[in-house]
């Protein structure tokens, strides 16, 4: 069913029904038909069922530019003497007048223009859409990112110069050495020449001296007689000939291999202002590097519960039972104490990037300490008691959450501001099955979050949304007793140290969750037992 649009005669255009072919009084259009009609198809096409929901409009120029038969308009593939002039929005599928009362009566049917100029709005939505808020985007990173790659290239060629200046500097070194020890091997070659050139001088005395005393053979006379010639000793001199000692070079292994490993390294320390446009920081690691040393001990007034470093070489110490919590320097020295009564004992700490500090306690309450030293509540962590903390890239808090009901203990994401949970990470893994069941400690690595575990015990590391990247259990290190791990912290280079009082050792992770090594270990320190740890 089609609008046959005007019959061609010499004066006047004849408009007909596109439904009965009627000539009088074609003012109606049927916008899900795009069809003209008559007043008596305007009154009986509602009237049937396929059809009752039609738009009827007066028939104008505007209505018939818009729905009218257009460039759109296609031959139904299932009856092709008819049209397409509708859509389906239930099907999703165009279709003739046919079709629409054979297979989608009572569905929402909306005309083929109707449909047509849906999506002509919402592409053409899509495309401004795309020019004025993704296109004006990417521009900005793009120069954003040449502004960085300039500042970038000008520091990698000064840092290239720093390094061919001191490969310079090392070639001039290694340069004076080598000229040294052949300096040493030509002195000893001339050790012979001189010994040579003297044994040269007493055979030509030795010559001269025979001639002499042929010369007097030759006369034959008295002269013979009292011609007395030196002793041979005399004319031998004592020249020792040099031993003979052939020269052997040992190069210096150990300096090629501090030239190769140790010549220096390059870190690439992140200038982004704005975290989200490039990576974050990301540092090679050679084992190797691993170089520990004991700097010193001290005794502290109570049990090692929880330990956090303040700078200027000093730390917090914590104890779960104990409402005071002590600063000591290096030397044992205590600089400080904060007692927080009623905590019924202060379980974890982090130290913002400000020195505000912010600590959990039993009494399901986590703390902020200002500057200044004012204890004020920041969070009520009821029904769940809180036990380890720490801060995410962007200072937000992170508690682990534990109650009798392993099923809702979880990570709490907080505001620093204002306090409000922003979310909950239960840690779930690709089979669905929660790996976050007793979280005692974390940490946060980037923009993961490294959980210690008990029950099971294992390491359990998370990305932003919560799932699971990897999980550690310390089985891989092979050692006598089950992993049972403690305090975690991470260093430079994104790997992580844990604490393992059942084996007495601190397990070395990269931030891949893969075993590095085990250091640390009773043997080499002495340390049984160890519990929190901080770098």
């Amino acid at each position: 069913m089609s609008d046959n649009g005007a019959t061609a005669f010499p004066t006047q255009l004849v408009l007909t029904c596109g439904f009965c072919s009627g000539t009088i009084d074609v003012k109606w259009f049927c916008k899900s038909c795009a069809a003209s009609m008559c007043n008596t198809c305007k009154t009986s096409h509602p009237k049937i069922p396929a059809f009752k929901n039609h738009v009827i409009v007066p028939r104008t120029n505007d209505v018939i530019r818009l729905y009218g038969p257009s460039k759109i308009a296609e031959q139904c593939p299932v009856h092709p003497a008819k049209e397409i002039s509708t859509y389906c929005k239930d099907c999703h599928v165009p279709c003739c007048v046919t079709c629409q009362v054979q297979k989608h009566q009572r569905h929402e049917i909306s005309s083929i223009e109707d449909a047509y100029l849906s999506a002509e709005t919402r592409l053409n939505d899509n495309v401004r859409h795309l020019e004025k808020e993704l296109m004006p985007t990417l521009d900005k990173m793009a120069d954003k990112t040449k502004q960085y790659q300039s500042k970038k290239r000008d520091k990698i060629a000064a840092v290239r110069k720093e390094v061919n200046a001191f490969r310079k500097e090392m070639q001039q070194a290694v340069d004076e050495s080598c000229d040294n020890l052949l300096e040493k091997l030509d002195e000893n070659d001339i050790e012979f020449d001189k010994v040579i050139t003297r044994i040269d001088a007493q055979k030509r005395k030795c010559r001269e001296l025979i001639k002499e005393i042929e010369g007097i053979i030759q006369k034959g006379d008295l002269s013979m007689i009292k011609f007395s010639p030196p002793s041979p000793r005399t004319l031998i001199p004592e020249i020792r000939t040099p031993k003979l000692t052939i020269p052997v070079f040992t190069p210096g292994r150990d300096i090629l291999t501090i030239i190769r490993d140790r010549i220096g390294t390059i870190e690439w320390t992140d200038r982004t202002p704005d975290p989200n446009l490039l990576p974050s920081l990301i540092t090679t690691f050679d084992p190797s590097m691993i170089n520990i040393n004991k700097v010193g001990s001290f005794s502290s007034k109570i049990p090692v519960g929880s330990i956090t470093t303040a700078g200027n070489n000093t730390a917090w110490v914590m104890c779960c039972d104990r409402d005071t919590m002590y600063l000591y320097d290096s030397s044992g020295k205590m600089v400080r104490s904060i007692t927080v009564k009623g905590s019924g004992g202060i379980n974890d700490m982090v130290i913002t990037r400000s020195g505000e500090m912010i600590f959990t306690c039993w009494d399901r309450k986590v703390r902020h300490v200002s500057v200044s030293g004012k204890v004020s509540t920041m969070i009520d962590t009821s029904p769940f008691e809180p036990y380890g903390v720490c801060l995410t890239d962007s200072e937000d808090v992170v508690v682990c959450m534990n109650s009798q009901d392993k099923k809702s203990n979880h990570l709490a994401v907080y505001s620093p501001d204002t306090g409000r949970k922003i979310r909950e990470i239960m840690g779930i893994d690709g089979e669905g099955k929660q790996q976050i069941t007793v979280p005692y400690r974390v940490v946060s690595n980037g923009k993961d979050l490294c959980v210690v575990n008990w029950d099971p015990y294992h390491v359990v590391c998370v990305d932003e949304r919560g799932d699971v990247q990897w999980m550690y259990d310390g089985k891989e290190a092979k050692l006598t007793n089950t992993f049972n791990p403690r305090g975690i912290s991470v260093d430079k280079y994104n790997n992580l140290l844990v604490t393992d009082i059942h084996n007495s050792c601190v397990h070395y992770i990269d931030r891949e969750g893969t075993l590095i090594q085990i250091i640390l270990t009773q043997e080499q320190t002495g340390l049984s037992c160890p519990g929190d740890l901080c770098r």
